[in-house]
């Protein structure tokens, strides 16, 4: 009986290529998931393409980082382009710098009230609602210029434009990467050198 290790099975999700499977399942999941925004972006369907997005592109990074796939450096751009595109549409509207913010007021608040000894002033009421204050204002300034950022390229990729030619970007790729034919950077690479043969 075969011992079960990490190593047996990153071989198991190569020898079956898996992480070429979840490229295709990606572009799949962005051209299905345009399609539906265009019929009805408030649709059920929508939303549950929504969430396998966010799954799929979740499961994709993991495959990435555990696997040395040994693909080329223009699919793993595009593959990260992808999975952030998936990961972040459903939630480019929370604003999650003003929940980071509330949360650590709240437990600033709650910590000061156990001050004791030279600091028990500050366990007093204003002391401790101004410190949380503060601490959350600093912090939500810092969280939310990085948050705007995050949010800002999501919404740009997220565009249903390109979010279709993630898709389709990640199928061909696929496509390349089965057939043995390198990738898309590799094909237009040789198509500038004058080969363009594909194997079939």
């Amino acid at each position: 009986m075969t011992d079960f290790t990490w190593d047996s099975v990153v071989d198991v999700l190569n020898s079956n290529n898996v992480p070429e499977i979840c490229l295709l399942v990606m572009g799949l999941v962005a051209i299905a998931m345009v399609i539906a925004y265009r019929h009805d972006k408030d649709s059920f369907l929508y939303k549950i393409l929504m969430l396998v997005g966010v799954i799929v592109g979740v499961f994709m990074v993991y495959i990435a980082v555990a696997i040395d796939t040994g693909w080329h450096t223009g699919t793993m751009i595009i593959l990260t382009i992808a999975c952030f595109t998936l990961i972040i549409r459903p939630f480019r509207e929370i604003n999650f710098s003003l929940i980071l913010s509330l949360l650590l007021m709240a437990i600033i608040y709650v910590w000061m009230g156990g001050l004791t000894g030279d600091l028990a002033f500050l366990a007093e009421t204003w002391p401790r609602i101004i410190a949380a204050v503060v601490v959350g204002a600093v912090v939500y300034m810092i969280t939310g210029f990085i948050q705007d950022i995050v949010q800002l390229f999501g919404k740009v990729l997220n565009a249903w434009p390109f979010l279709l030619i993630i898709g389709i970007w990640c199928i061909v790729e696929a496509v390349f990467l089965f057939t043995g034919n390198g990738t898309v950077f590799d094909y237009v690479s040789n198509l500038i050198n004058g080969n363009s043969a594909l194997i079939l």
